[in-house]
């Protein structure tokens, strides 16, 4: 604020002279010079009227209320004028301002591009960055394992899909990613924590899209994820689809399904399953409540299925045995295992052949007409890809088996009717049973084959698609006859490899 005076005795006795650069005092103003003998109190180094302070007037954010002659303060004139004006006396903070260009660069792209590829729907596409990306800003190793998993559909954007593997800039991000991983679950402050969980889902998924066939590289995280569960979930009950924890919903639903995944194609040893598990319990669990999952396109009933494929698989696989037990002794067994299997199949077909698929609480109400349609198909081309694995895996039939074939085309027609689609689509879940389909295809079917992958690589850049391919190619290749299945060339190759 400023104050004037009434006059000064140098103006008046030499007032021509009195031509100093100062605040003008009040005869001197009336006169038109300036006074250097006038004082004015400074804001912030500045004069009052252009202080923030003083700018607060100028827009009727605040009011001089004087309380008596000459003392005064200053006070919003009301709360609505207040709250009318916090945009302009209050600044927006910006969460990025302390990351890189780069790094922005990045986050910006995977909000709105590289989301996608995991995302069958737009409601899921936002769930996943309104949960990811907050928990990013807070936690190094997962902003890194984000970031590089950005840069790798970037860089399959630039139709450089078969150099992700040796990208320097990719291969630091994860290196600093891991760095930080491993400070972060020494830290007692965030032990059993959903960012660390979220960490190993974001490394798992940014290691198989790049096209890792190396083992332990994807398969290292999955383990990971599940010693953190088990850490995390130690002394309280896994929340359920209702929970209002949504984010630890859906990382159990991440971590179930990749799991049946790589039960499904992988050829190690099933993760989080008891390999011994009688035939009398593998679907206890169908009499549970059944979802269809929009997050990977199939039922958790066909998830767990796919887990004691797996778990039936690797009874009989010859790195599973002792030297003294014999194949011999399991025939029955795994037969009856595959008869229980393949029923349970065909029963989740009958049910959905009858009603309408179930979804997660809150979800089918942001999903068209279309979008269920293809959620539909999808699963059917999954459900198809299990009957494919019970034939060839357990049962050891060739690949031109009648039934084999069947599944194999209804996997095709199911892919051709979703058809396409840049994201935001079921489409993108679709490399799984396109695969499967793959290594038992013969003739024309080869070549639908090459052109479903190729224009799925094409709309959702995932290197590991055109991965998944160039293996088909090696197997229609280099099979050594139609019994050799694809577990079995995985074994020959020593390949660690999902296609995904």
């Amino acid at each position: 604020m400023s104050r004037s005076f009434s006059g000064c005795k140098r103006c008046k006795a030499r007032r021509q002279k009195c031509d100093e650069q100062r605040p003008t005092c009040g005869r001197c103003k009336t006169a038109g010079i300036q006074c250097r003998y006038a004082m004015q109190l400074q804001w912030g180094g500045r004069a009052f009227s252009r202080s923030r302070f003083g700018a607060c007037m100028g827009n009727g954010g605040m009011q001089k209320l004087e309380y008596s002659p000459g003392e005064f303060i200053y006070t919003t004139k009301s709360s609505e004028v207040s709250s009318n004006n916090s945009s302009l006396i209050t600044k927006p903070v910006d969460p990025f301002s302390s990351l890189s260009s780069e790094q922005k660069s990045l986050l910006h792209h995977f909000i709105n591009d590289a989301s996608q590829i995991t995302a069958c729907h737009s409601g899921m596409q936002n769930d996943i960055c309104r949960m990811l990306i907050p928990m990013a800003l807070q936690t190094p190793s997962l902003l890194h394992a984000t970031t590089a998993l950005s840069a790798i559909h970037l860089q399959a954007l630039h139709n450089q899909s078969e150099s992700v593997k040796s990208a320097p800039d990719i291969a630091r991000y994860m290196a600093s990613s891991l760095e930080h991983f491993r400070k972060e679950l020494q830290s007692p402050s965030s032990k059993g924590s959903d960012a660390l969980l979220a960490t190993a889902r974001t490394l798992c998924l940014a290691e198989i899209h790049s096209g890792a066939i190396h083992p332990n590289s994807w398969r290292a995280h999955v383990e990971g994820a599940k010693a953190l569960m088990t850490t995390a979930n130690s002394g309280r009950q896994s929340p359920s689809p209702q929970s209002s924890d949504g984010f630890r919903c859906y990382l159990d639903r991440w971590y179930r399904s990749i799991v049946s995944l790589t039960a499904l194609t992988g050829n190690g040893p099933p993760i989080g399953e008891n390999i011994e598990q009688p035939s009398s319990v593998v679907v206890a669990h169908l009499d549970s409540p059944d979802y269809l999952d929009d997050y990977w396109g199939f039922t958790v009933q066909l998830s767990a299925i796919f887990r004691q494929i797996g778990a039936v698989a690797w009874r009989i696989h010859p790195n599973s045995r002792t030297p003294d037990q014999k194949l011999i002794q399991d025939k029955d067994s795994v037969e009856e295992d595959a008869a229980v299997l393949e029923s349970s199949v065909y029963r989740l077909m009958d049910q959905g052949a009858d009603t309408r698929p179930t979804f997660y609480p809150g979800v089918v109400e942001g999903l068209t007409e279309t979008c269920i349609r293809n959620f539909i198909l999808c699963n059917e081309a999954f459900q198809h890809s299990a009957l494919i694995q019970i034939h060839r895996r357990l049962r050891n039939a060739p690949a031109t088996s009648p039934l084999v074939q069947q599944s194999v085309k209804r996997i095709l027609e199911c892919t051709i009717q979703i058809g396409p689609s840049s994201g935001l689509s079921p489409w993108v879940m679709l490399t799984t049973p396109l695969f499967i389909a793959g290594c038992e295809a013969r003739g024309e079917d080869r070549e639908t084959v090459r052109q479903l992958l190729s224009a799925l690589h094409d709309t959702i850049r995932v290197p590991n698609v055109l991965q998944s391919l160039k293996f088909l190619e090696q197997y229609w290749a280099n099979q050594i006859d139609e019994r050799e299945n694809w577990s079995h060339f995985l074994d020959r190759m020593q390949f660690d490899f999902i296609p995904y």
